[in-house]
């Protein structure tokens, strides 16, 4: 045999086949490597975003709890007040109807009205009624 044939042999053939697989593996997995950390590095970068955007959003539901606290507070003091005028005004309304109808009472009174007409037109008591047409009523003669 000649130098050249001894050097193709089957073996080294397929130790240079394994070898040429080997390489091209090998550059196969540093490239997909290459590609995975690209991948990992925006995943990273995504992940960080979101997590910052995770915080935003949590400090903005903190300052809405905070706000819809403060409204509660607010519609609470605005009830209370509310709650006050409205007894300020039934009772001035009270005492204006009791005013208009004690003059009415005593109207009627001198006008010569009997107790029973007094009350029924005034929603005064019967008593009410009878005190006023005893006191302001005409005269018996």
């Amino acid at each position: 045999m000649s130098e050249p044939d001894q050097f193709l042999t089957p073996e080294v053939i397929l130790l240079l086949l394994l070898l040429l697989i080997t390489l091209g593996m090998w550059l196969q997995l540093a490239l997909l490597r290459t590609r995975l950390s690209s991948r990992l590095t925006r995943l990273e970068e995504r992940f960080h975003e979101h997590d910052q955007l995770l915080e935003l959003q949590t400090k903005g539901g903190r300052e809405i709890a905070a706000a819809s606290d403060q409204v509660v507070e607010a519609m609470h003091d605005s009830r209370t007040s509310l709650e006050a005028l409205r007894r300020d005004v039934v009772r001035l309304a009270d005492d204006v109807r009791g005013e208009v109808g004690m003059s009415r009472a005593i109207e009627l009174a001198r006008g010569g009205a009997s107790k029973k007409a007094v009350a029924d037109a005034t929603g005064l008591s019967l008593e009410e009624a009878e005190a006023i047409v005893t006191f302001h009523g005409r005269a018996k003669s």
